[in-house]
């Protein structure tokens, strides 16, 4: 009977090498964007945290003509132009800087079941913002830009709270 295990065992571990060593690529889905409210439900602090921050509010900041430029809703909603926000889509609420634009699309890797495997949350998408996630929207390009501390960002802007 062991041996029967430890055979079965093998030719099992055989045929994953053998798969995962062709040398193909593997296609990924894309992940898509789920929005805060699936974050909150796991992320309760941190997402009323993060909505008591101009964050939250970033859309309603732009007036006028800003509002449907493109080159202000890249960094005033989640994921437009990249398969989020879209003014005219509204199936999820991506309006503001919301938790995917700086951890990206959490499809793949939201799942409660995924969540809590650190390795399996990278693997799946997650990211692990910096000060270059940041910088994307926070620098010159902006007409308010007024410089960007980011350690000071960290404190009082993307959280109000710290909660990371």
């Amino acid at each position: 009977m062991k041996l029967r295990i430890i055979f079965l065992a093998a030719i099992s571990a055989g045929i994953l090498l053998t798969a995962f060593s062709t040398g193909e690529e593997v296609e990924r889905p894309m992940p898509a964007y789920v929005g805060a409210t699936k974050c909150k439900i796991c992320h309760l602090e941190i997402f009323n945290s993060w909505a008591d921050t101009p964050h939250r509010k970033a859309l309603s900041s732009l007036q006028g003509e800003e509002a449907g430029d493109p080159r202000c809703l890249e960094c005033h909603t989640t994921g437009f132009g990249t398969g989020g926000y879209a003014a005219d889509a509204g199936i999820v609420d991506l309006a503001g800087v919301q938790c995917e634009a700086c951890h990206g699309a959490g499809s793949l890797y939201s799942l409660s079941s995924i969540m809590i495997k650190p390795d399996l949350c990278n693997q799946a998408g997650l990211v692990a913002p910096d000060s270059l996630t940041c910088m994307r929207c926070h620098n010159a390009r902006s007409p308010t830009f007024k410089g960007f501390a980011y350690k000071v960002g960290l404190l009082t802007g993307t959280h109000s709270r710290k909660c990371n």
